[in-house]
């Protein structure tokens, strides 16, 4: 079943989250961006599993902050695949996100919550 360009975005973005707090500096990701991700996940407390209201609370919160950097990184997917970079050190969430066929509230919150914590680390 292929898959819908919401769902794309849903996941470009996760995956660009996670690949960007592995860097100690994000060309894409500001720092007040990093702050900014518990607004975004109290967002998506509403979303109740739903792809598009997942969506729509990442572009959103995008838009009103002015991540031009983020939207512009999520623009190709848009109608196209995502370009699955055969990276041997792909990790396991990177296979869960590339992978997952129904994206939970929960899932999303989670690889949030861990984008976050890495980055943490890495500054």
């Amino acid at each position: 079943m292929p898959i819908s360009e919401k769902e794309r975005i849903v996941r470009a973005f996760l995956l660009l989250l996670h690949r960007e707090s592995k860097k100690p500096d994000s060309a894409i990701i500001p720092p007040e961006a990093w702050e900014t991700l518990t607004e975004l996940k109290a967002s998506l407390a509403s979303a109740n599993d739903d792809i598009k209201t997942i969506k729509k609370a990442i572009t959103e919160w995008c838009k009103k902050h002015q991540y031009s950097q983020i939207l512009q990184a999520l623009r190709p997917v848009q109608g196209d695949a995502i370009p699955e970079d055969e990276d041997p050190d792909e990790d396991e969430t990177e296979r869960q996100i590339l992978r997952l066929t129904n994206f939970s509230i929960r899932f999303v919150d989670e690889t949030i919550s861990q984008a976050k914590g890495q980055h943490e680390q890495q500054s």
